[in-house]
């Protein structure tokens, strides 16, 4: 008998783990914007990982690099130089990471920007307000 309880109780040890453990998994939130027309959306929430993706970044990021003059032997020199730099190392990987987003949204097939992408399943288009795209995703899957 007491083997049978004690059976028993892990077993329901177990299913209640699971399920709080399910209960808890934060929401993945995708957001999808142009920092040029949309509010910037936060970027915490309990119960949600939230990545940002500024479409605009790019533009932003080329805007960054210097503005170099002089013959064209001096340009190619300054250039080259600037790009063995740390700084020109930095601007490189900062505009690499800069097109991610885009990535994602060919990924998801992104219709149009504001939209947040909910656990890579569903697409709410028309905000950045990660609140309301919760309410919306959590509502459907009730």
């Amino acid at each position: 008998m007491g083997l049978r309880v004690y059976k028993t109780a892990l077993c329901f040890y177990f299913c209640v783990a699971s399920i709080v453990s399910y209960a808890q998994k934060p929401v993945q939130v995708e957001v999808f914007y142009r920092s040029s027309m949309h509010s910037v959306p936060i970027s915490r929430l309990s119960g949600a990982q939230i990545t940002l993706w500024n479409l605009d970044e790019p533009k932003l990021i080329k805007r960054q690099k210097p503005s170099i003059t002089g013959t064209e032997k001096d340009v190619r020199e300054k250039v080259s130089d600037w790009l063995a730099s740390d700084q020109g190392k930095d601007h490189i990987s900062a505009a690499r990471e800069s097109y991610r987003g885009f990535g994602q949204a060919i990924r998801y097939r992104i219709e149009k920007v504001p939209a947040i992408v909910l656990d890579g399943k569903q697409v709410v288009y028309g905000t950045t307000n990660v609140r309301k795209a919760l309410m919306i995703y959590r509502g459907n899957h009730d």
